[in-house]
């Protein structure tokens, strides 16, 4: 039996932890849920999901190395978890985290196959966020409410994040802080991977969370873990 001890600071964090334990696990383990599903299908089968983790942090609390966010960012989530369940207080808790998941937008599948045929040179590279908590559909094409703001601006993975591959996931890691936005706080709500800077119609996947704020001196992190798994042979 697991005990989640519910000892912390009200001033500095916004989630439980029995909210965070929840959450951690649900994202810890969503390949060997992918894996144990695929296990009961035709190997003619191929499945992807998409997992995508949302978490902020207290101004002063942590620094990042933006170019290694998604080796940082797994390293944090692995030891919160690992604290929750051992009921131990060994690193830094985020103010909040979200495990989500989402379906690829049509047109995200479409582009994805013209790169796979070599029809289309361009590459998965840019991350937004806004503020529209309108569920996805496959037939967006972008997200509903992109921030305007002038210091704003799609951030590239492969300048300003991270991109890798593990076994059969790719992961995409972004940082986001209060310089980006003219004036904080700022509600996040959505966030999108596309193909383009700003082209409101390359957008490959969009998801939707619960409400971040983003005080000032405060950290934001996206991570999208593209998974797939083919059927039992």
């Amino acid at each position: 039996m697991i005990i989640i001890q519910e000892v912390y600071d009200m001033t500095e964090n916004i989630q439980s932890n029995t909210e965070l334990f929840r959450e951690l696990l649900d994202y810890t383990t969503q390949g060997d849920r992918l894996h144990d599903q695929a296990e009961g299908m035709s190997h003619h089968v191929k499945l992807n999901t998409d997992s995508w983790g949302f978490t902020s942090w207290n101004s002063g609390s942590i620094s990042f190395n933006p170019s290694h966010i998604v080796e940082q960012n797994e390293k944090l989530m692995n030891e919160n978890l690992n604290d929750l369940i051992n009921g131990l207080n060994t690193t830094v808790r985020p103010k909040k985290f979200e495990s989500l998941n989402n379906v690829i937008l049509l047109q995200g599948i479409k582009e994805s196959i013209d790169r796979d045929i070599g029809a289309v040179s361009t590459d998965l590279d840019y991350n937004s966020i806004g503020t529209s908590a309108t569920a996805e559909t496959e037939s967006q094409t972008d997200l509903q409410a992109e921030f305007t703001d002038s210091a704003y601006a799609r951030r590239q993975f492969s300048v300003n994040g991270s991109r890798t591959r593990t076994n059969q996931t790719m992961k995409m890691g972004m940082l986001w802080d209060d310089t980006f936005f003219d004036s904080v706080p700022v509600t996040i709500r959505e966030s999108g991977v596309h193909w383009h800077l700003s082209n409101a119609s390359k957008c490959h996947a969009r998801v939707v969370s619960t409400d971040f704020v983003l005080d000032s001196g405060d950290l934001f992190v996206v991570q999208i873990n593209e998974l797939q798994e083919n059927g039992t042979l």
